[in-house]
């Protein structure tokens, strides 16, 4: 965010006065940007954590973005990027006329050879055109002391350490026979060789395989582009494995049998991609990743002629995605398919055939320094804004790519706090044998933590020491000891290769039990609560979602919408299907606003981009009483994101009234989420208000059974149940709600796209929508109490009381539900032998416990791009 809207937010606090200075309203059109929109550090920022990197945007005529579908090619203006240059100085003197250090880089980020020294520093960029140098403002940073700050080493010392001989990536050959003996241990060695063994008399895929036959009944080109994509993808990635556990079997036994076979399968493949029905970048990597590593792993086999060959296709793969890359990824804000896979294949690919092919020089530096500068996290808090299911796309770049350079230089590249709050985001977004907190596209997939998060959280305890994550490892495998070897393969999240080579045990310590029952993320927008970490089948949890980051990439346009969960099953759950990144049920029933536990503006939902944006401004953690507040506030309107009505027109998808996109009316959505200690309760309550009277439409929905509802006197009553647990809730409003529930989505949910082997198109199952509008309000109060509870014990009721306090498990609940005077709630337990309580009038929220009290009051939360 810029200086500016700083300044001005600080006169509006002040004009406010000191009671509405707890609350922040904020006015930016959006809090992240497709593409870098500041420079980083921003000025006056403070830096404690890691050594500092530099960074700022694009020139204005090269800030675009590129292929905003996969398979459509780029039709942007063309620039020469070897031309492109920038300047950048930076001093401890504001003048810049002593102790300077300027440098030209070639790229809109630098990172400084050695750490910058505590103190305050200034520092400008500038773009370089034809000798003269376009100085952007002086930018002033505060470095603090501290000998825990993430630095890892410059490139200079990486280079130093680089093998000269082959192999050098997946295994160096210094280190190769001792490999192979302590591998004779491992059971991985022996999952490789059984399925190199199967591979070896299993004839090969051709391109000429590739399934073309419903292209002629899809109705639109990016219809016909996913569907060659996917289809294509199909014989290359099956090609993929097979050609790679050929290389793995020859690195664990040094046996030419394999080596033969695959040399001969790599050649066929290298030139796949020039075959008309090959589309997509995965494909490009693939074929790259295969090259590569053939030619860093067969070295020493190869003939002059093959390696000719190999060299020519990683020369054309690899330069073809540098080019992508360069002056772009920098700077956007998650090129998904680049960070989930694409990158670190460039990665290995060039440290592959470093001093062999000229172009590797660049690539080494380019992948080396994007690393420091913008990876692991996106964010420091350790969340994933894309979600739970492409979460685990990373798995491999998130654990090969700081391993490798860990191994060249002796760094340990997982001491990068984000790692320890991205162990956390694994765990609390989905607890052991539990479905996913439900963020993300293709959430729904995900019914328990697969065997790829499984590998993720093995890989990191043993490499950061991590003793809950190894609980939770150990928890998963006493029940199913071989789940890791169904990774094994999976292209994005096969760590096994990773636990051959990393001989760290599994550290021993306190486990799940000693973890707090929440955890907030408030830079990527997410919060989790539960109730038991010991037992799955007896736990009560909810997920939460206000994020900064909106409703671009594969995140969703679920601004303040909650789930709940009992048994690892989902009761009130987000609805609606993935059935590819733009399909128009996709956006309309599973993208879109309507799909999930949260409200509508007069049938109108939040936007699709980073102007859709929520952000959590204030929570509290403890085991006696939880508390987030989300403020949608700035996420309704129209879609403006020229990156997504340009796949809106490419998808044939329309962002208008009829479909749930208009003109904003909405202009404060605050979601305050009280959780109840662990039992099972949690009390939400809904500041609303309008620029005119608007009907208020709040949404609930179930994907596993029907719901039940019922009109009370006092409220209404809507039970969301599983095979084992229920949701209740009990809704009280402002006024008088007309509810409506259906089995039916707004848009159906065809599958046109996702064929098994034999071609059968599976249907997607209906799910269960409940939805209560107001009558036309401009303001507008919603409080809802939910117990989440086993089945066998039926709900009771909640209780008022003759002064109009609500009882309720133990709780007692004083709310202001009129539209009348200033938005409140108090809420205490009943237990006078350890009172607690939380409560809130407009402005700061006040929580007592163990005759404490802690003010909460709103924070932005730091971000990046």
């Amino acid at each position: 965010m810029k200086k500016t809207f700083y300044l001005a937010l600080l006169w509006s606090l002040f004009l406010l006065g000191a009671n509405a200075q707890a609350t922040i309203k904020l006015t930016e059109t959006t809090l992240m940007h497709e593409m870098r929109a500041t420079p980083y550090p921003l000025d006056k920022a403070v830096v404690a954590d890691r050594a500092v990197s530099f960074q700022w945007p694009l020139r204005a005529d090269m800030n675009v973005q590129e292929s905003p579908l996969d398979g459509f090619e780029d039709k942007i203006k063309k620039i020469d990027k070897a031309q492109i240059a920038y300047m950048l100085r930076y001093s401890q003197d504001a003048d810049f006329k002593k102790g300077t250090v300027q440098v030209q880089t070639r790229w809109p980020f630098f990172n400084p050879e050695k750490p910058l020294a505590a103190g305050v520093w200034y520092w400008q960029f500038g773009y370089l055109e034809n000798g003269q140098v376009q100085w952007g403002s002086i930018q002033q940073l505060t470095v603090e002391n501290n000998p825990d700050k993430f630095c890892p080493p410059s490139l200079k010392t990486v280079l130093g350490n680089v093998p000269k001989t082959h192999p050098r990536v997946w295994i160096m050959k210094d280190e190769w026979k001792e490999f192979i003996k302590r591998s004779h241990s491992i059971p991985e060695r022996q999952w490789y060789l059984e399925r190199a063994e199967t591979t070896l008399t299993t004839p090969m895929k051709s391109v000429k395989d590739i399934n073309t036959s419903q292209v002629k009944n899809l109705d639109n080109e990016m219809k016909r582009k996913s569907y060659l994509t996917r289809e294509s993808r199909r014989i290359i990635d099956k090609e993929e494995a097979n050609s790679e556990v050929l290389i793995r079997a020859y690195l664990l036994t040094q046996d030419k049998k394999y080596a033969d076979e695959a040399i001969k399968r790599v050649l066929t493949m290298a030139d796949w991609n020039k075959d008309k029905n090959v589309m997509g970048d995965f494909n490009d990597a693939t074929l790259l990743s295969l090259c590569s590593m053939a030619y860093d792993s067969f070295h020493n086999l190869l003939t002059p002629q093959q390696k000719n060959i190999l060299l020519d296709a990683i020369k054309e793969k690899g330069e073809k995605m540098y080019q992508h890359y360069n002056n772009h990824l920098e700077n956007h804000i998650a090129d998904n398919h680049v960070w989930q896979m694409t990158l670190r294949i460039l990665t290995m690919a060039a440290f592959s055939v470093y001093g062999e092919l000229p172009e590797a020089d660049t690539w080494v530096d380019y992948c080396y320094n994007i690393w420091l500068a913008r990876f692991p996290g996106l964010n420091k808090d350790g969340g994933w804004h894309n979600g739970d299911s492409y979460f685990t796309v990373n798995t491999r770049t998130l654990i090969e790519v700081p391993y490798y350079f860990g191994k060249l230089t002796g760094f340990d590249y997982f001491s990068d706090p984000w790692y320890e709050g991205n162990i956390m985001y694994t765990m609390f977004q989905q607890p052991p044998f539990s479905k996913s907190g439900g963020n993300g596209s293709s959430h729904q997939n995900v019914g328990r933590p697969n065997s790829i998060r499984i590998g993720y959280l093995d890989a990191l305890a043993r490499l950061t020491g991590n003793t809950y994550a190894a609980d939770f490892v150990r928890r998963t495998l006493k029940v199913e000891p071989d789940y890791m070897k169904k990774a094994l393969l999976a292209k994005p999240g096969d760590l096994a290769w990773f636990r051959l080579q990393c001989n760290k045990p599994l550290p021993e310590g306190e486990g799940l039990t000693a973890l707090p029952p929440g955890y907030v993320f408030p830079e990527t927008g997410l919060a989790s609560f539960l109730t038991n970490w010991d037992r799955v089948g007896s736990n009560a949890m909810w997920s939460f979602r206000s994020s900064p980051y909106g409703s671009t990439s594969h995140a969703l346009a679920n601004q303040n919408a909650f789930n709940t969960f009992f048994g690892g099953k989902p009761l009130f759950y987000s609805s609606g299907h993935h059935i590819e990144f733009t399909d128009a049920h996709s956006m309309y029933c599973h993208r879109g606003t309507r799909g999930h536990n949260t409200i509508l503006v007069n049938g109108m939902g939040q936007r699709i981009g980073t102007e859709g944006y929520g952000w959590i401004p204030r929570y509290y953690v403890s085991d006696k009483i939880g508390y987030v507040v989300g403020d949608a506030s700035n996420a309704y309107g129209k879609v403006i994101s020229p990156l997504w009505l340009k796949r809106g027109e490419l998808s044939d998808v329309h962002y208008t009234p009829e479909n749930g996109w208009d003109e904003n009316k909405l202009k404060t959505f605050r979601r305050h989420i009280v959780n109840l200690g662990k039992t099972g309760y949690i009390f939400i309550y809904d500041e609303l208000e309008a620029t005119e009277p608007v009907n208020w439409n709040y949404l609930l929905h179930t994907t596993a059974n029907p719901m039940t509802v019922n009109e009370e006197k006092a409220y209404v009553h809507i039970q969301a149940t599983n095979r084992g647990g229920a949701s209740d809730a009990y809704l009280f409003s402002t006024g008088a709600l007309k509810t409506e529930t259906t089995d039916q989505f707004f848009y159906p949910a065809v599958n046109w796209l996702r064929a098994d082997d034999k071609g059968v198109f599976k249907p997607y199952a209906n799910h269960w929508h409940f939805t209560a509008t107001s009558e036309k309000a401009q303001v507008y109060r919603f409080a809802t109490i939910i117990n989440t509870h086993a089945l066998k014990y039926p709900a009771k009721a909640p209780e008022i009381l003759s002064d109009g306090r609500i009882k309720a498990g133990g709780w007692l609940i004083k709310v202001n539900i009129s539209a009348e005077g200033v938005p409140m709630f108090f809420i205490r337990n009943t237990k006078k032998e350890d009172p607690v309580s939380i409560s809130y009038k407009g402005g700061a929220t006040l929580i007592n416990e163990n005759d404490y009290e802690t003010t909460l009051t709103d924070v932005v939360p730091d971000l990046e791009i």
